[in-house]
């Protein structure tokens, strides 16, 4: 095994340890971690939704996951192409959080930040009766 592919085992032992499920590919980004959103007590969120299928609605509950994805170097930056890769993929929604895995003096993790979507303002419509909901 290369000294690359041994670093990249060393961050998804790390990052498995921390609760993530995780996905080691030869390309890049070199790991894909997800882990189900949790609230402060531990429980996981779900969304219950109405789906259809071959004409037909159905009844799903769908589990919300955080999604990470991992560039592991053995130095402490990523190339252009790739810092612009990245950016893109945190733009597209592909993932919530894009993070450099890189060894200083131990593993270390550094986020590469890119655009945030804007949120639109919501349009506020004039009730037109008394409502006690709000």
């Amino acid at each position: 095994m290369t000294k690359i592919n041994n670093f990249q085992q060393q961050v998804a032992k790390h990052i498995t340890e921390k609760g993530f499920n995780c996905i080691i590919q030869k390309s890049f980004p070199n790991i894909v971690a997800w882990k189900p959103f949790e609230d402060s007590e531990g429980s996981y969120f779900t969304i219950n939704a109405n789906v259809m299928i071959n004409g037909k609605v159905k009844k799903t509950v769908y589990n919300p996951f955080f999604i990470t994805m991992v560039a592991c170097s053995l130095k402490k930056s990523l190339s252009k192409k790739e810092i612009s890769l990245s950016k893109q993929l945190l733009k597209e929604g592909r993932c919530n959080a894009f993070l450099l895995a890189y060894e200083d003096k131990g593993l270390q993790f550094k986020e590469i930040e890119g655009e945030r979507k804007k949120i639109k303002k919501l349009k506020v419509i004039k009730k037109t009766f008394p409502s006690y909901l709000g």
